[in-house]
């Protein structure tokens, strides 16, 4: 991530104390611990390295928490495999520090940082849960939207308006939000939805016809909606 040219100023001559104004895309960074490198040369570099292990240990725990809900194998959380930006990716396809950073927090934590996190955790998860990958991302939206309200991506709508149609009645299977993120007693609350939104996955990948006429009624009533016919 190129963040351009900052200038180095000292506090003064002789005091040892020199400060960076860093960009607004580290704004969520401010506080943290850093370890400070030099890595010198022909082409001297200051390498600062903040402490993201309170993020790091707070997304691994809510992938517990899913795992554990879901019955689904509770390894380490794969970072690597999922991977992980600084800042939200706009596709949700992998975790982010921030996020970690958000549910690392004291609670109450916002649901924004919580979907954001469970969406790629949950298509992550598809696979050693039995689904395909084509409805490893419908999958990965319903969870979230299941546990939070939200639908996270616009795109995301369908696949969170079709679980909601199955397994509810027009809504969240479950009350939304969690003001703990990672309380393991809201999680047990969660566990009779999630696991019914897994085997209602679980039938859609059994009868892909049933699946695709789903996706028909549901483009039928958003041209109903839009159209009025």
């Amino acid at each position: 991530m190129d963040l351009g040219q900052r200038i180095i100023r000292s506090a003064g001559l002789g005091s040892g104390s020199i400060e960076v104004t860093l960009p607004a895309a580290l704004r969520d960074l401010a506080g943290r611990q850093c370890r400070i490198t030099l890595r010198d040369g022909l082409r001297p570099e200051v390498v600062l390295v903040p402490d993201l292990r309170g993020a790091r240990e707070a997304l691994q725990m809510l992938w517990s928490r899913l795992a554990e809900t879901l019955a689904a194998p509770a390894a380490a959380l794969p970072l690597a495999e999922i991977g992980i930006a600084l800042t939200p990716d706009p596709a949700l396809r992998r975790l982010s520090w921030t996020d970690g950073l958000a549910l690392a927090a004291a609670p109450p934590h916002g649901p924004e940082s919580l979907g954001r996190s469970l969406r790629p955790m949950a298509m992550w998860a598809a696979e050693t849960l039995g689904l395909p990958a084509a409805l490893a991302p419908g999958f990965g939206a319903a969870v979230a939207f299941t546990v939070t309200g939200l639908v996270a991506l616009p795109e995301d709508q369908e696949a969170c308006d079709i679980a909601a149609a199955s397994l509810g009645a027009g809504g969240p299977l479950a009350p939304a939000g969690l003001d703990d993120a990672l309380d393991a007693a809201a999680w047990r609350h969660l566990r009779p939805s999630l696991r019914r939104l897994h085997e209602l996955h679980l039938d859609l990948a059994s009868h892909p016809d049933r699946h695709a006429s789903l996706r028909r009624a549901w483009r039928r009533g958003v041209a109903l909606e839009l159209t009025g016919d």
